[in-house]
């Protein structure tokens, strides 16, 4: 069950779950931020992307919500809002959440998804965390597999 809660509530229970930095078998840290986002607002989906050096197109590393996505992405009345997620001023990926509603967004959700992406951020690239060194080593593994295969033409 869905119930509107504000971001002074939310964002300590983000904090909760980044510090604790818990993963499971059947979740990780940033499965439990997205869905404490998506059940604590109005969000039908969220995706958290990290940006690979020298690759155009953000790696997806995270995303949740309720419903059919690919239903979802055919409606309407679709909103959707994308913040930075940077440590000093290196973008390490982007945030996005998604709602069917018309008027979705506001200015406390933009707050909210700035300040929640800060910590993603920090948590993401903190001491130890092998999520973005892992997502960055296949992003170059790549790039350089094309550069061998272009130059071998």
């Amino acid at each position: 069950m869905k119930s509107y809660r504000s971001a002074r509530v939310l964002l300590p229970e983000i904090d909760r779950v980044l510090f604790a930095n818990q993963p499971s078998f059947h979740s990780s840290p940033l499965d439990e931020v997205i869905d404490l986002l998506c059940r604590g607002r109005h969000y039908s989906w969220m995706g958290v992307y990290l940006t690979a050096e020298g690759e155009g197109s953000p790696q997806p590393i995270g995303a949740g919500g309720e419903g059919d996505v690919a239903a979802l992405k055919f409606s309407g009345t679709r909103k959707k809002i994308i913040v930075s997620m940077k440590v000093g001023r290196h973008e390490v990926g982007v945030l996005s959440a998604e709602s069917s509603g018309e008027h979705a967004f506001g200015a406390e959700d933009r707050v909210l998804l700035e300040k929640a992406a800060a910590r993603l951020a920090r948590f993401l690239t903190g001491p130890g965390k092998y999520i973005v060194r892992r997502e960055r080593a296949m992003a170059e593994g790549a790039a350089a597999r094309k550069a061998v295969a272009a130059s071998e033409k």
